[in-house]
């Protein structure tokens, strides 16, 4: 049996469905992150950062797998510092902050149909210059930490999510810049936590960290990608996902696919190849993942990783 698998082929799965989930945005309050490239005296060393996101959560008693979706990089803030226009303000005053996150509402709230507590927090400090300009990755993996464990404790949230969420069945999906910084929190030494699968969504390229040998992985690639391009993502599968990986592997391109579509917050890809006649609806892209990732985190904690005489 080949480990790799045409992506639509795992729409054919049937599908686990749950009574409708309790979908929320959420804020929680603030959680207080360190910058550590700063001395310990520095007005900046600690960060306080808002938690706030998307939590779904699904009918019934659980546990349930928590599925954690990592963002990538957008505008957030409409209002920047008046003393120079390239530097954000931080925090984003209310009224300015954009919730781009909310643009995966439809997601989380899929997952959370199919048996996931599904959660989007709010990233966008991580891509804040208001704040000072610190080591890549270094308070995303901590905002992320803080989230999960908000989500592990339960108390805090306006939908029932308490005792409801195994985090020990953690699945992760990316859009864009979330896919390396999902592999950045995979192999950071202070995170807590590890994952049981792992879907990319037309994710930018970093060649460091490399995703693990034995993680399922699927990687999704738009065909009219105004953003990141075709090339980028499939550098994953050129020199990380080889064939043959000894573990659940998918590769799907998505015929008149953009970047920008998987969000229903970001609009068009201005810089698409492709003519507008060729591309496809919004909807149907989003109805695409709301479909193709359940599926295939199903199959991933269903199979885990193939024997070694596949």
């Amino acid at each position: 049996m080949a480990p790799v698998l045409v992506g639509l082929l795992l729409l054919t799965l049937p599908a686990v469905a749950s009574a409708q989930p309790q979908v929320t945005s959420y804020d929680i309050g603030e959680a207080t992150i360190v910058q550590s490239d700063f001395e310990a005296d520095s007005p900046v060393h600690e960060m306080p950062v808002k938690l706030q996101g998307v939590l779904a959560v699904p009918d019934g008693e659980g546990p349930f797998p928590v599925a954690l979706l990592i963002h990538g990089v957008y505008e957030f803030c409409t209002t920047i510092d008046p003393r120079d226009e390239e530097v954000d303000v931080y925090p984003c005053p209310p009224e300015g902050d954009l919730r781009q996150y909310e643009g995966f509402s439809y997601l989380a709230e899929a997952l959370a149909s199919r048996g996931y507590v599904a959660i989007v927090p709010d990233l966008s400090a991580e891509f804040n210059s208001g704040y000072g300009f610190p080591k890549p990755g270094e308070r995303v993996n901590q905002i992320i930490e803080a989230h999960l464990d908000a989500v592990a404790a339960g108390d805090d949230f306006d939908v029932d999510v308490a005792g409801k969420a195994d985090l020990s069945r953690l699945v992760i999906v990316t859009h864009s810049r979330g896919g390396p910084m999902a592999l950045g929190y995979l192999s950071d030494d202070a995170t807590t936590r590890s994952a049981s699968a792992l879907a990319m969504l037309t994710p930018a390229y970093a060649p460091k960290p490399k995703i693990p040998a034995t993680m399922p992985t699927a990687l999704v690639i738009s065909q009219c990608d105004g953003d990141v391009g075709r090339k980028t993502p499939l550098l994953y599968r050129t020199k990380q996902l080889k064939p043959l990986r000894k573990t659940l592997t998918a590769y799907y391109t998505i015929p008149g696919g953009t970047h920008n579509a998987f969000s229903t917050q970001l609009g068009s890809d201005p810089s698409s190849p492709c003519k507008d006649e060729d591309l496809l609806a919004p909807e149907a892209q989003q109805d695409f993942a709301a479909n193709f990732v359940p599926d295939f985190f199903d199959m991933a904690l269903a199979s885990g990783r193939l024997p070694d005489d596949t």
